[in-house]
C-alpha cells in the first residue's frame, strides 16, 4: 500500500467510522468538500504536484487519524513532554496548575506512562489542553522561523 492509499483509507475512516465533520476537514485541510471526498476515494489528481504541499496535506490527515487510534495515555505523555521540554515548564508548575502532586506528573511522563487515577488524569488533561492552546502560538512562531 502506498502513502496515497494509506491516507485515503485514513480519511475515509475519519469520515465514515468516526463521523468527523466534513466542514471541519474542509477548513483544516483548506480544501473544498468535493476534493475531500475525492481524496478519501484515493483520487489525488487535483492536488498540486508539489511534494511539500502533498506531504503537509497527508501529514494533517494522518495526525487527525492518529488522534483517534493512538493510545490516549501515550498521547497525554507526549503533550506533557512538549510543555516540559519545549516550553520549559517544570513538572512542579504543571502539577500545581493541575492541582495534583509532582509524583503524578512524573508517573505520567515515565516510559511507558504509569497509571494514575482517572480523577488525577482528568485534572492533568484539562490543564495540559489549556496550556497547549494558549502556548500554541509560541510553537507556530518557531516552526515558521
Amino acid at each position: 500500500m502506498n502513502q496515497r492509499d494509506n491516507v485515503a483509507d485514513q480519511l475515509k475512516e475519519l469520515l465514515d467510522m468516526y463521523e468527523f465533520s466534513m466542514d471541519t476537514l474542509s477548513k483544516y485541510l483548506q480544501l473544498p468538500m468535493e476534493q475531500i471526498r475525492k481524496l478519501s476515494e484515493g483520487d489525488v489528481g487535483f492536488l498540486p504536484e508539489d511534494p511539500i504541499y502533498r506531504f503537509n496535506i497527508f501529514n494533517k490527515i494522518t495526525f487527525l487519524y492518529l488522534s483517534a487510534v493512538e493510545d490516549k495515555d501515550l498521547k497525554l505523555c507526549a503533550f506533557l513532554k512538549v510543555l516540559v521540554s519545549y516550553h520549559g515548564l517544570s513538572k512542579r508548575a504543571v502539577a500545581k496548575m493541575a492541582g495534583v502532586e509532582v509524583k503524578n506528573i512524573e508517573r505520567m511522563l515515565s516510559n511507558p506512562p504509569k497509571k494514575v487515577s482517572e480523577d488525577i488524569k482528568y485534572k492533568v488533561v484539562v490543564t495540559v489542553m489549556s496550556l497547549r492552546f494558549f502556548l500554541k502560538d509560541c510553537e507556530q512562531e518557531n516552526i515558521n522561523c
